[in-house]
C-alpha cells in the first residue's frame, strides 16, 4: 500500500515535469540569422522551442521560397514545420514592397517586422471588409493587383495597419 502510495506521487510530479516543460516549450522562440539557419541548427530545437524566427531574411530568399525552389535553408524551414514549430521570417519594412506575396501565402508561414509586429500578406483580387476585420495591428503588404474596397481602406485605418503595395 506505501509503494501505491509512491507510485501516485511519483506519477503526479512526472506529470508536473511534462506540463512544466510544454509551457517552457510553448514561450520558447529559437532565433537564427538566415546565414546560420542550416549550419547552427539545434538537434533539440523542436523540443525546447515551439517557434522559430528566421531574421536577415533576403529578396533573393523570399523568391526562392515562393517558387518552391529546394535548398539547405528550406529544408530547415520543413524541419521546423515537420517538428510543430511556428516559423516566422522577419522582414525588413524597406523590403515590403519587393514580396512575392501570393507565392508566399501559399507556405505556412508568419510574418514579422523587425519591431515585432505582424506583416500580413493578402493576394486576393478584391478584399473588403472581411478581410482586413481580423488582422490585429502590424503592417499589410498586398499584391499589386488586389483592389481594396472603400470599406476595407476605413477598416485599415481604424486597426492602424500600414498600408504597403507589393511593386
Amino acid at each position: 500500500m506505501v509503494w501505491e502510495g509512491g507510485r501516485e506521487q511519483w506519477l503526479a510530479e512526472c506529470v508536473v515535469r511534462v506540463l512544466q516543460r510544454l509551457q517552457q516549450r510553448q514561450r520558447a522562440e529559437l532565433v537564427l540569422p538566415l546565414p546560420r539557419l542550416t549550419r547552427d541548427w539545434p538537434a533539440n530545437a523542436a523540443l525546447n522551442h515551439a517557434r522559430l524566427r528566421v531574421t536577415h531574411t533576403t529578396p533573393a530568399f523570399w523568391q526562392r521560397l515562393a517558387g518552391g525552389d529546394e535548398d539547405a535553408a528550406f529544408d530547415a524551414l520543413r524541419r521546423a514545420w515537420r517538428d510543430g514549430m511556428q516559423v516566422w521570417l522577419e522582414i525588413d519594412n524597406a523590403c515590403f514592397g519587393l514580396l512575392p506575396v501570393a507565392g508566399l501565402l501559399r507556405l505556412p508561414l508568419r510574418f514579422c517586422a523587425p519591431d515585432g509586429r505582424p506583416v500580413h500578406l493578402l493576394a486576393r483580387r478584391v478584399a473588403g471588409y472581411a478581410d482586413v476585420r481580423p488582422l490585429p495591428p502590424g503592417y499589410l503588404v498586398v499584391a499589386r493587383h488586389v483592389l481594396l474596397t472603400a470599406l476595407a481602406r476605413d477598416e485599415i485605418v481604424k486597426r492602424r495597419l500600414q498600408l504597403y503595395r507589393q511593386d
